[in-house]
């Protein structure tokens, strides 16, 4: 049978629809992009924040609404996990309903293909893509207040490292040329089995079975967890990029205990070890803007820290509460104006800071990426195409726009010609030489379809 996928959510859920796909490719599946053209349809669902919620109830209705007779409609992940009986009053037509990491439950329950296709090497999602998430670990054991995550995803559990370097393996044959590793948190990968700095390990397991996939990304690191060995791993191996993303939540005190995270003073331990080692590195954080309690004075050192510490890349939201955390029964909830007044100051003083980020690297020789399948035209009539330094994450972060035609998964030589707030203007350096994966070109070595949703929290 034909099938339809829609994934909602986080990069980690993004590597559980691959774990879907796999199998029902297994059960010879045949994936297709529109909803009408499939006998399956499946809805990945997030449950994270209300918002996300909505979206996704609002997505498996609309699909619903849409089904013609004997299609099936299946929802799983994080919000049928936690919310099963929400899902099914607000949407009753779906067929059933499946929580996290229920893949053998879902097979049983589709079977396989009545009919055999001829599935394509690379049909399923991520094969052959420039970048393929690889999740280390799921579920957390952190108390943040605001966090129902160890509710649906429940203790930390960390991928065996042959697993990893196995599906490590299988993308660097596909022609990937970026692994981001993604987890509730990277730095406690191997602890939930005794190990101590198990992420350290794993890099350099990983950098030697995949020395020809040029770019692996850590993001989700935990505050106060970056240690020493970390940082001289990331320096040391040449295909682990310098960047590292750190959500720290807040940059009050008193805030971070109400949230039950790490206060800035271990925070700034990771900052100051990260940019000891690495001075080139390139920092992503995340904030929480409204916060029950927050005062204006409180998210005032929230800016002050930003300023001080002139992150290269910041994402933010404001506050939602969540039904089962702690947070969501504290009082003194802020208005939701406030929230959004104080969001957008926020964002306006992160973008300062983007922008002279990428002005700094004007002039300067970058490694592109290239994302998209075909050129777009600039304003002169130039063809362009889509990609990203290693800057800048998928989905999260900025762009590099580069003059010329040049196929997906191609890693271009470029000059960084103009910066805009969150991205490059580049042209080809097309006298250099090839991009290479020398150590000697950290910089240098900076930097789908093009996109057009983009992430910036």
């Amino acid at each position: 049978m034909k099938y339809h996928l829609v994934t909602l959510g986080c990069a980690k859920n993004t590597v559980d629809s691959m774990r879907l796909e796999q199998a029902l490719r297994n059960g010879r599946h045949l994936a297709v992009d529109a909803p009408e053209d499939a006998d399956l349809l499946f809805v990945n669902t997030c449950g994270f924040i209300d918002a996300a919620k909505d979206e996704s109830i609002g997505v498996v209705r609309e699909l619903e609404d849409a089904k013609r007779p004997g299609q099936k409609l299946y929802v799983v992940g994080c919000l049928t996990q936690i919310a099963e009986a929400q899902v099914r009053e607000a949407v009753p037509g779906i067929d059933a309903a499946f929580g996290v990491e229920a893949w053998d439950a879902i097979a049983a329950e589709v079977g396989a293909a009545s009919e055999t296709y001829d599935i394509p090497q690379g049909a399923s999602m991520s094969f052959g893509q420039p970048s393929a998430y690889l999740k280390i670990s799921d579920g957390c054991d952190r108390p943040c207040t605001f966090c129902i995550i160890p509710t649906i995803k429940g203790a930390m559990h960390s991928m065996d490292t042959r697993r990893l370097v196995a599906e490590a393996r299988m993308y660097a044959a596909a022609g990937t040329k970026e692994l981001v590793l993604v987890a509730q948190d990277l730095t406690a990968y191997g602890e939930d089995e005794g190990g101590r700095d198990g992420l350290a390990s794993l890099l350099e397991t990983l950098s030697a079975a995949v020395p020809e996939v040029p770019w692996i990304r850590l993001m989700y690191a935990y505050p106060g967890r970056v240690t020493p060995r970390l940082a001289e791993t990331m320096a040391a191996l040449p295909n682990v990029v310098p960047y590292l993303d750190m959500p720290l939540q807040h940059g009050s005190d008193a805030v971070l205990r109400r949230m039950k995270r790490p206060v800035l003073a271990k925070s700034l331990q990771s900052i100051e070890v990260i940019r000891a080692t690495i001075p080139d590195v390139v920092l992503r954080t995340t904030f929480i803007v409204g916060f029950p309690g927050e005062t204006e004075a409180e998210f005032r050192e929230l800016l002050d820290f930003v300023r001080a510490q002139r992150f290269d890349h910041v994402g933010a939201f404001t506050y939602s509460p969540q039904a089962g955390t702690a947070a969501e029964a504290m009082g003194d909830q802020v208005p939701e104006a406030v929230k959004q007044e104080r969001y957008g100051r926020l964002m306006e003083l992160a973008q300062e800071f983007s922008l002279a980020s990428n002005r700094r690297m004007v002039g300067r020789e970058v490694d592109v990426l290239v994302e998209s399948r075909e050129p777009s035209r600039s304003a002169g009539g130039d063809p362009i195409v889509v990609g990203r330094t290693l800057r800048d994450a998928p989905e999260v972060d900025g762009l590099a726009l580069l003059k010329g035609t040049y196929p997906a998964g191609s890693m271009v030589r470029a000059v960084v010609r103009g910066a805009l707030p969150y991205d490059l203007l580049c042209d080809p350096a097309e006298a250099l030489a090839p991009a290479s994966n020398v150590r000697a070109g950290r910089l240098s070595r900076g930097a789908g379809d093009a996109r057009i949703r983009r992430r910036r929290g």
